[in-house]
């Protein structure tokens, strides 16, 4: 996985900043997760690693799969990506991009996992101290976990906040086990 990752770092940085250049960096995410969603296709992967199909076949493939949802200068991305053989990186290529996105908005995705539904005043509150944390602004989501039986987990980029029951039980035996 690290492997992927420093291959993706330098497609993902010039993506993102001739995004930043063009204004565009929604349309690029959603190209990017389109195309990531194309590449993470069994048949797509199986006929990309063929090596009796020419490359500008594949282009085509991946770009008319695309259609209209491909941001200009995609297809480039896509012919330099098969070219080099890196199109297997494109899932970590728009992760990667989407976090650039996220630094350079100072936005950030948060989850919040509790045993019962957690109410808008809640979650209002749970924004502005997150907001207040990290100094961005957050995007909430909340899952619930029975299994939990009370409190939530909060998750915020690293940031995680264990205030479930499960979690503070799990922190009583650890401790007693001592």
């Amino acid at each position: 996985m690290a492997e992927k990752i420093t291959i993706a770092r330098p497609y993902a940085k010039a993506v993102f900043d001739l995004a930043t250049d063009e204004g565009k960096l929604g349309e690029w995410s959603e190209t990017l997760q389109l195309l990531s969603a194309i590449a993470n296709d069994a048949d797509f992967s199986a006929l990309a690693a063929n090596p009796s199909v020419a490359d500008d076949k594949i282009v085509e493939l991946m770009t008319s799969t695309a259609g209209d949802k491909l941001v200009a200068g995609g297809e480039g991305l896509v012919k330099l990506l098969i070219a080099n053989k890196r199109i297997a990186v494109l899932p970590e290529i728009a992760e990667m991009f989407d976090e650039l996105r996220a630094e350079a908005e100072k936005t950030i995705e948060a989850e919040v996992v509790s045993a019962f539904e957690v109410g808008e005043a809640e979650q209002t509150k749970i924004k502005a101290a997150l907001k207040n944390r990290l100094g961005r602004e957050v995007t909430l989501t909340c899952k619930i976990d029975e299994s939990l039986l009370g409190g939530a987990i909060v998750r915020a980029g690293d940031l995680v906040i264990d205030g479930s029951v499960v979690g503070q039980l799990n922190g009583l035996a650890s401790a007693m086990s001592r």
